[in-house]
């Protein structure tokens, strides 16, 4: 397949997946909102960045641990469903909005973020290592 195919393809997976995660993004906002109201849209930005986090590194480590050479999956999983599903932009915009109201919440909310996701990624290949051996 010659490089532009190539990168046509790998920008077809990326999109495909960036409007499964973007769909799942907006979902798990209105499931917060619905149930918990609009104050807590925090929390559906919480759980899409620590929860999100934990998917990367588990499917970056499946991945890459197997023998079989699948970008377009990678592509699609990692780069175009997880990278629309979490959200940074947002986590920067929510923090500042954070930090005017009550700074006690904003180190709250920024270090949980930061450190939640980092013990997440952590878990994710953790538990793909564990099943890799079992396979």
């Amino acid at each position: 397949m010659s490089r532009i195919k190539q990168h046509l393809s790998a920008l077809g997976w990326v999109a495909a997946g960036g409007m499964i995660g973007a769909l799942l993004r907006h979902g798990t906002n209105q499931l917060v909102i619905t149930a918990f109201g609009m104050q807590w849209i925090y929390l559906s930005t919480s759980f899409e960045n620590i929860f999100g986090s934990f998917l990367m590194g588990f499917l970056f480590t499946r991945l890459t641990g197997s023998g079989h050479k699948r970008d377009w999956l990678g592509h699609f999983l990692l780069v175009g469903m997880i990278g629309s599903y979490t959200t940074y932009s947002g986590f920067g915009v929510q923090s500042i909005t954070l930090i005017q109201e009550s700074a006690p919440l904003f180190l709250l909310y920024f270090f949980g973020q930061v450190f939640g996701g980092l013990i997440a990624v952590l878990g994710g290949i953790r538990l793909a290592e564990q099943l890799k051996s079992a396979d």
